[in-house]
């Protein structure tokens, strides 16, 4: 299904009724936004294809709008004709767009599926605020600790930020705020510590604006 390139799960996908030049993809941000960079990624769905080959690459062009009808050209791949399975295409300049299309040439396999249309970029308007009241607890097995920071309002998800220094909070764990509940108190297990190893936490929000200022950093008691 179409709405399936946008969920950030690549086990769902989106297959063209068949796989010709010009078959088309279409993602509406719902709002004029400021395009940065665009990222294809394409599945392996019954390709029937086993080995490399010579008609084996990907080839595309991406174009923009802003009001579904009139489309401009905005990026394709240059270099040397190759697979692109995760095709990403940073633009020399940012575009205002609301709606950004995928327009097909060719993929080597039998039939063309696309697992997500990544468009990166700002929306206008406010990052989120600073997130507050960031508690880390150490579990009894200390390979495990649950974080508990407050709700911020506005925000699309959030990243733990966490390390073995307070300073160098080098892992990121990223969260989206539909995944974690509707109460004030927002909480994640972290299951990838080291026993014997002291660990540091703090919390950042964002949205499509942008990402907020870095929590209070604290120790995990």
């Amino acid at each position: 299904m179409a709405e399936q390139v946008t969920d950030e799960n690549p086990r769902t996908f989106w297959v063209a009724a068949a796989n010709k030049a010009g078959e088309t993809l279409t993602v509406d941000l719902g709002a004029v936004d400021t395009v940065r960079a665009v990222q294809v990624n394409y599945t392996d769905y019954k390709s029937g294809r086993f080995a490399d080959a010579p008609d084996i690459y990907t080839e595309f062009e991406l174009q923009h709008s802003v009001d579904g009808r009139t489309w401009q050209p905005l990026a394709k791949p240059d270099g040397p004709r190759r697979d692109r399975p995760n095709a990403y295409i940073e633009l020399p300049q940012p575009v205002r767009a609301r709606f950004v299309r995928y327009v097909h040439g060719h993929v080597g396999g039998a039939n063309l599926a696309i697992s997500d249309l990544r468009v990166f970029g700002n929306a206008d308007g406010r990052a989120p605020s600073q997130p507050s009241s960031v508690v880390g607890q150490r579990h009894r097995d200390q390979r495990d600790a649950t974080i508990r920071w407050a709700r911020v309002p506005g925000a699309v998800g959030y990243n733990i930020r966490f390390g073995t220094r307070a300073d160098r909070l080098t892992h990121t764990y990223q969260l989206w705020a539909d995944d974690l509940g509707s109460g004030a108190t927002l909480q994640k297990d972290l299951r990838s510590l080291n026993v014997g190893v002291p660990y540091w936490v703090a919390i950042e929000a964002f949205n499509e604006t942008g990402v907020s200022k870095l929590s209070r950093v604290v120790r995990l008691k």
